[in-house]
């Protein structure tokens, strides 16, 4: 824990290895947003980010210190997100298998065969699709924050929650995703504040939050926001994929990492064990203090175990 907080005050003096500058592609039958960071040259990295959020959501920070770990960095928009294609859900319901194929149509354009996956929360989902169903394009696999049961907060969300094996998102969070599930905010100044108070739940309350900087990165989240009527589509492509999911963790058979924190109310700790269980050979990180939020305090460790675990199966092939 000291250690963690003590890496929040540690100044980087290294000059930031510079994304390319991000590009819009066509891929899967959708346009969608990507950008890259480090040299092509080295193994590639695709981060999948989770529900409702756009893929500049994984910090730019973050993004560098993995490219300098020797990564070739890859962070995209899913589909109704940023600057990606946004759907009319009514009309064209899709499900989490569908973005796991937009997920492959952007590595296919890009003409990479196989790479390294990271999935973040629903985006952990995601990949375990990739992984479970197309194994011979993942490298390795992480997952961080993420569960092998998306039941119990979908539930939750709909107030229509039962007891299940897994525990639902504690009721602080809950109150947030009904208030803005019910209320949406009106004014710019509203959404920028209610996506703040939102990240500060999630980030929890043993490690500080960087106010400021998510700040910047939801300013920058609601420029980039086309289509704010599609911003909940993530909700029932995830209902619609409940039944697929049942089974996706015992198929993985590729190298898998799991990273959880302690402090996730979204999915709280039993989610990542459950999942650490479900998904055999895999290795299980638990970090005390963390949040459902990609925290500086945190980079170092999570930025080490992805290199150690993808890195190390990587010269093995």
């Amino acid at each position: 824990m000291l250690k963690n907080l003590w890496i929040c005050l540690v100044c980087f003096f290294c000059m930031p290895l510079q994304a390319q500058p991000g590009q819009i592609v066509k891929a899967h039958g959708i346009e969608i947003w990507y950008e890259t960071f480090g040299e092509e040259k080295d193994p590639a990295l695709l981060l999948i980010m989770g529900g409702f959020a756009q893929g500049i959501l994984w910090p730019t920070e973050f993004c560098e210190q993995l490219a300098k770990a020797g990564f070739y960095v890859i962070r995209y928009d899913n589909r109704d997100t940023g600057l990606s294609t946004c759907f009319d859900f009514g009309k064209n319901p899709y499900n989490l298998l569908d973005m796991a194929q937009d997920a492959l149509g952007l590595l296919d354009v890009l003409k990479f065969e196989k790479v390294h996956h990271c999935g973040f929360s629903m985006g952990g989902s995601i990949a375990q699709l990739i992984s479970a169903h197309f194994p011979h394009k993942v490298a390795s696999l992480t997952l961080l924050s993420s569960s092998c049961d998306l039941r119990p907060c979908m539930l939750a969300y709909d107030k229509d929650y039962t007891e299940t094996a897994l525990p639902k998102p504690q009721q602080i969070y809950l109150d947030w995703m009904h208030r803005f599930l019910e209320m949406p905010p009106q004014t710019h100044e509203e959404k920028l504040e209610q996506r703040l108070a939102a990240w500060r739940i999630m980030n929890g309350d043993q490690v500080p939050f960087e106010t400021e900087r998510y700040r910047e990165i939801h300013q920058e989240f609601l420029d980039r926001l086309k289509h704010p009527e599609s911003l909940t589509n993530h909700l029932p492509a995830i209902k619609n994929s409940f039944m697929m999911l049942d089974t996706v963790p015992s198929q993985v058979q590729v190298p898998t990492l799991i990273i959880h924190g302690s402090e996730d109310p979204i999915l709280p700790p039993d989610h990542g064990e459950a999942l650490h269980r479900a998904i055999s050979h895999s290795r299980y990180v638990f970090l005390q203090g963390m949040g459902h939020v990609l925290n500086r305090c945190f980079y170092d460790t999570i930025v080490q175990e992805i290199q150690q675990h993808a890195f190390n199966r990587w010269q093995d092939q």
